[in-house]
């Protein structure tokens, strides 16, 4: 069979983009599979702007007025759909229809403004390395001066005591420097093959003090083979993080699930607590270096944690659960 006679049905049917053709009236008269399965329904026979409800308005009268439609978007349920439409002309010339050609752009887009969040974070990052070194060495100066200060009346005086308050100031700002400098941090990753069962091991023994104290419950779901190539002490890093923040979100008698599974070329690593979880108004936000709710933090932990992930080539996402959040990381296994 020559291509040329090969039936028009059945290339639509095979075509791996949806595609909708629409009547002078904007009825859909046919949708081949591809579109039917982006929509979750048949929705042939229906009208095109009641199908594209959140399309920008009058998309289509362009399109009757001879006008091609090129990058447009439409938002269904959780997924974001391209489409472009063309009029569709009789014999006399005179435009009968539209055909309109969609595509899944959801993963694009979310791709886009990872690499657009990425190229934002570098430039931080650099501006970042150059604060903290301005910082330090004057911070430094700073603290030797007020420690070789001597005043009278010995530890029991108004001065000492404000030198005390002093010094203690100077320190935190050090591990605000401290927190700068290891976000700024671009060297190279010192990886080697590291069992992640039992940096978990570590990570438990260093927090069972608090475990105890808050009456917390620790579930490992440590499955298989789980070692891989990583730098041991970046990732011990991101799971004390992780694990805090966990142990911080809740007040006492909660649980904490800790899981590492191998996919197919991935490690999966989950950490999940039932404290509560984040607001809707700032989830988008936790990764943004200085971002805080906490009286006392720097608001760097978390961006700490994913820029080691992606140094890592791997990816961390955040989302609620029924009764708390889960942190979700991927790392290459080689």
């Amino acid at each position: 069979m020559k291509i040329k006679d090969f039936n028009i049905t059945r290339l639509l049917e095979s075509l791996p983009t949806g595609l909708i053709l629409i009547d002078k009236n904007k009825t859909i008269i046919e949708a081949n599979p591809e579109a039917k399965k982006l929509f979750g329904e048949d929705i042939e026979f229906k009208d095109i702007e009641e199908v594209f409800k959140n399309a920008e308005k009058s998309v289509f009268d362009k399109v009757f007025k001879g006008e091609h439609v090129e990058r447009s978007v439409v938002e269904l349920r959780r997924s974001l759909i391209g489409f472009s439409a063309s009029p569709v002309f009789d014999v006399s010339g005179s435009i009968m229809g539209s055909s309109i050609i969609l595509r899944d752009i959801t993963e694009i887009r979310e791709m886009e403004e990872e690499l657009r969040r990425k190229d934002r974070l570098a430039a931080l990052g650099e501006m970042v390395a150059g604060l903290a070194h301005e910082i330090r060495n004057p911070l430094a100066s700073i603290k030797a001066g007020i420690e070789s200060l001597s005043f009278k009346g010995g530890k029991n005086s108004n001065d000492y005591r404000f030198q005390a308050i002093v010094l203690q100031e100077i320190k935190r700002l050090e591990r605000i420097v401290n927190d700068m400098t290891l976000y700024a941090s671009d060297k190279d990753l010192m990886k080697s093959k590291v069992n992640l069962k039992g940096l978990i091991g570590e990570i438990l023994l260093m927090f069972g003090q608090e475990i105890a104290e808050k009456n917390i419950h620790v579930k490992n779901n440590l499955k298989g083979n789980l070692t891989c190539y990583v730098d041991r002490d970046k990732i011990i890093t991101v799971l004390n993080n992780l694990f805090l923040n966990a142990m911080e979100a809740i007040v006492e008698n909660g649980n904490i699930e800790i899981s590492i599974r191998r996919g197919k070329k991935n490690m999966i690593m989950q950490v999940k607590d039932d404290g509560g979880g984040i607001p809707k108004d700032i989830i988008s936000k936790l990764f943004i270096p200085f971002f805080t709710t906490k009286s006392k933090g720097t608001g760097l932990g978390l961006s700490i944690v994913n820029r080691i992930i992606q140094n890592h080539h791997g990816t961390i996402k955040v989302k609620n659960e029924e009764k708390g959040a889960c942190f979700t990381i991927t790392l290459p296994k080689e």
